[in-house]
């Protein structure tokens, strides 16, 4: 049993040598400090790109055209006329590189096929893609993206509206003129809290102005480059019909709703959507498929993973300075037993065992290294916070939680007790009789 005394003497050799016992700390409060900023922005970082990610994706299962072939592109010098009226020159389509071809695009009747034949699927969007400046009151939008959708998008992407309503089947059928835009997009070009529904905004796709009425507001969710971020949503055969001017059923993009967080059964709505889309489209055993599979949920945890390993490298690092404080501790800890020799044969005489001398000199490490382990604590939430505030994105996504404070105390602990251990047995071992010959 440890008897409170031996502690006691460990607090009085420190209360003797106040500078030194600050000095000796030091390397511990750096080390500390460095872990614990390193390791909050790490989960905060973590949780950021989680959550940015679950807005854009909504943890859905996408489908792409796939196979992207690579051809030779010579660079093309091309002339437009840009917003305010000027002539842009740029350079299109090479410079030297292999540009992308995709091979044949996705059909709605592959969108057909996975709705009567995918059991683990929830829901499907299809969606067309193109990009046209918008123009409301003479004034460029902050959008380029033009995005065709279907209703189901409103609950596969699990969205809500803040003004009007979402496109619905009628409007598909019909090719309406109408348009749903981001919560963000109408803050910047109409002013918070204004409702714009009912107003008329001009698109331009291939020199052709069109007319579109806003029919509702998308409440916001995530950041502004989320899933619509600022991107104008039309339904999918206004798109198709008014500005691609094609009869056709081609989609750039499907997402699936799978509700499940299961590894295991997502794995398998994978490999179901694969099957179908391979048979529907008459791709043979062995075949490079034309389409890409992708589960935003499995690529959540790849990046989360990723930066996991990239925090614990970065905090092996700064691990470092542990060691080099631990080493200064142990350091100070034998000049201080070299010091203390009379000390201890005079605590030896007066019938103190060696484990007693242990504990003392045990306990002066332990308290050191926990003393310094407790301030770079404070020191690193600290500097945490401050970094965390100075990021705009990541403001309010850096906490302390209960695993930092853990790995506090445990570090503390931990280099206390290795740096004591080797002066402390050396201060045991010494003989009441040799020691007394220093008083």
């Amino acid at each position: 049993m440890i008897r409170v005394v031996n502690i006691w003497f460990g607090l009085l050799g420190l209360k003797t040598s106040k500078v030194r016992s600050a000095l000796t700390i030091l390397g511990v409060i750096i080390g500390v400090a460095a872990v614990i900023v390193i390791v909050s922005l790490g989960n905060g970082m973590k949780r950021f790109t989680t959550q940015q990610l679950e807005d854009m994706t909504s943890g859905t299962i996408e489908v792409r055209p796939g196979g992207m072939m690579g051809r030779y592109m010579e660079p093309v010098m091309v002339e437009y006329i840009g917003p305010g009226g000027e002539v842009v020159r740029d350079v299109k389509e090479g410079g030297g590189m292999m540009q992308p071809q995709r091979q044949p695009q996705l059909e709605e009747a592959d969108v057909e096929a996975l709705g009567r034949l995918a059991t683990t699927v929830n829901g499907l969007s299809p969606q067309v893609e193109i990009y046209a400046p918008a123009i409301y009151k003479g004034e460029r939008m902050p959008s380029g993206s033009i995005m065709g959708v279907t209703p189901e998008y409103l609950y596969v992407f699990k969205r809500e509206m803040k003004y009007g309503r979402f496109v619905t089947a009628f409007d598909n059928a019909e090719a309406a003129p109408v348009v749903v835009i981001d919560e963000e997009m109408a803050k910047g070009v109409f002013g918070a809290e204004v409702d714009p529904v009912g107003e008329i905004i001009h698109i331009s796709y291939q020199n052709v102005p069109q007319n579109y009425t806003i029919i509702g507001v998308l409440a916001a969710k995530g950041p502004s480059w989320g899933p619509t971020g600022n991107s104008l949503i039309l339904p999918l055969r206004t798109v198709r019909v008014r500005m691609k001017q094609e009869a056709g059923s081609g989609v750039d993009f499907i997402a699936a709703r799978v509700d499940s967080r299961v590894s295991e059964e997502r794995q398998y709505a994978v490999a179901q959507i694969n099957t179908i889309l391979a048979v529907r489209r008459g791709i043979e055993p062995g075949t490079p498929e034309d389409f890409q599979v992708r589960d935003t949920l499995a690529y959540m945890e790849e990046q989360a993973q990723i930066i996991n390993i990239m925090t614990l490298v970065l905090s092996l690092i700064a691990g470092i300075s542990l060691l080099v404080g631990s080493i200064g501790l142990m350091n100070i800890m034998l000049v201080s037993v070299s010091e203390r020799t009379a000390e201890i044969g005079v605590r030896r005489a007066m019938g103190a065992r060696q484990a007693d001398i242990l504990v003392q000199f045990l306990s002066e490490a332990l308290l050191l290294s926990l003393v310094g382990g407790l301030i770079g604590f404070g020191l690193g939430v600290l500097g945490s916070q401050i970094v965390g505030n100075l990021i705009e994105e990541m403001k309010g996504m850096v906490v302390v939680t209960a695993d930092i404070i853990t790995i506090a105390i445990a570090i503390s602990s931990t280099v206390g007790v290795l740096s004591g251990i080797y002066p402390a047995w050396r201060a045991a071992r010494l003989q009441p009789t040799e020691a007394l010959r220093h008083i």
